[in-house]
């Protein structure tokens, strides 16, 4: 079984699954609200390892297991990234998984930063003597092989902060870091999908969270410290209403575009002695379209920007708890002149998952398939490697040869 913790601005969740590897079956889910963390990067530990201690026992309570290992996945403004290329010499003329290793070791180390901490390299291409375009290079002949890969990485206070409120404040261990939109593209990209290529946009409450793919890998990703909370803020500040008052209107009411000159007053219930407050639905139709078309639209000049527009012929698909909104497919149309779309947690999901197909769960479930991915990637990659090569690299660590 694994279990993975999925960190977001608004909430932490956990999840449990058996039988991962073959028919994946969700044991028990727990999900709790949190105040610790801001556009992704924890505010207040002491809080945070609270949230955390009732997200695992809750999930334990469900469940009848006991928890003792997490995969984490996560979010945030401190996520960044970078395309690099590494060289290695194909040392017997054939291709091995070691030279492919080799390669993708020589792209990840040049260009992370002293100040950040690897998360994840993502193969994009192989060249072998210049031929470019080679997905599986293990067992072709050349003499250099060269490894395209898309880096991402974060600061390594981010890691070092969540590795405390999971390790020393919760006594629990942590298994492997990966950010969570590699596992959001599981569950809500076709095949055909990242291979034509696409721009997935996951807009949570903290962090918008940008990837596009194309030939099936990521080609670039972006992280921006607004999204959910920051429309919840607006509504609040021009409506003049408090926070908690603003997020309960957008969540029943909201509406990113709407269509009739609607006149409909909304009721909004006074709270700590406070006298009830009404307002126009379609006033909170305007702020919310205002705040969502600067997101979208600044999403979309970046795409220009780095020019990738190329890369994307199929569009964006949306998902998060944004995506939820009523009407944001067509304010989505309207600001990128692109197709959108908005996507589900739907793709080879595990059985008894049916209540968690919402945009604000693709990343967990969808990290369940991508770890399952990771592991087999790790046993074929051991099994190339054979049983002389494994001897020798015991060999290696042992006596330092």
């Amino acid at each position: 079984m694994i279990c993975i913790l999925d960190f977001g601005t608004s909430k932490i969740s956990s999840i449990l699954v058996k039988d991962e590897d073959v028919s994946p079956e969700v044991v028990a889910f727990s999900s709790v609200e949190t105040s610790g963390i801001k556009t992704g990067s924890i505010i207040n530990i002491g809080q945070i390892s609270e949230d955390i201690s009732k997200c695992i026992n809750e999930l334990e309570n469900k469940a009848g297991e006991k928890i003792k290992d997490v995969i984490v996945s996560f979010s945030g403004e401190q996520i960044s990234s970078i395309n690099s290329t590494g060289s290695v010499i194909i040392r017997q003329k054939e291709v091995t998984a070691r030279d492919v290793q080799s390669a993708l070791n020589m792209s990840s180390t040049l260009k992370v930063p002293n100040d950040k901490t690897l998360l994840y390299v993502s193969p994009n291409e192989y060249i072998i003597d210049g031929q470019p375009g080679i997905a599986q290079p293990i067992g072709m002949n050349g003499v250099r092989l060269e490894a395209k890969s898309h880096l991402i990485y974060c600061s390594q206070n981010t890691k070092e902060n969540i590795s405390k409120c999971i390790e020393e404040l919760n006594d629990l261990r942590i298994k492997k870091f990966y950010f969570n939109q590699l596992g959001a593209a599981e569950s809500v990209l076709t095949k055909d999908q990242r291979e034509l290529g696409i721009c997935l946009l996951d807009i949570g409450a903290g962090t918008t969270d940008l990837t596009i793919y194309k030939g099936g890998s990521i080609r670039f990703s972006k992280v921006f410290p607004y999204a959910g909370d920051f429309i919840t803020e607006t509504i609040a500040t021009s409506l003049k209403i408090t926070s908690m008052q603003a997020e309960e209107v957008k969540k029943k009411y909201g509406c990113a575009i709407l269509d009739s000159d609607s006149q409909d007053s909304l009721k909004i219930m006074g709270n700590n002695g406070n006298r009830d407050t009404e307002i126009s639905r379609k006033a909170l139709s305007e702020v919310i379209e205002k705040s969502l078309t600067r997101i979208i639209r600044h999403c979309a000049i970046c795409v220009e920007d780095n020019g990738m527009l190329s890369s994307m012929p199929t569009g964006y698909v949306l998902t998060g708890g944004t995506a939820n909104l009523e009407g944001i497919k067509k304010l989505g149309e309207n600001v990128t002149k692109n197709n959108f779309e908005i996507g589900f947690p739907i793709i080879e999901m595990p059985t008894k998952s049916e209540q968690l197909i919402k945009p604000q769960f693709s990343p967990i479930l969808g990290m369940i398939k991508f770890c399952a991915i990771e592991q087999n990637k790790q046993f074929t990659f051991n099994q190339s490697r054979g049983i002389i090569g494994r001897m020798l690299e015991w060999f290696r660590s042992e006596f330092g040869t």
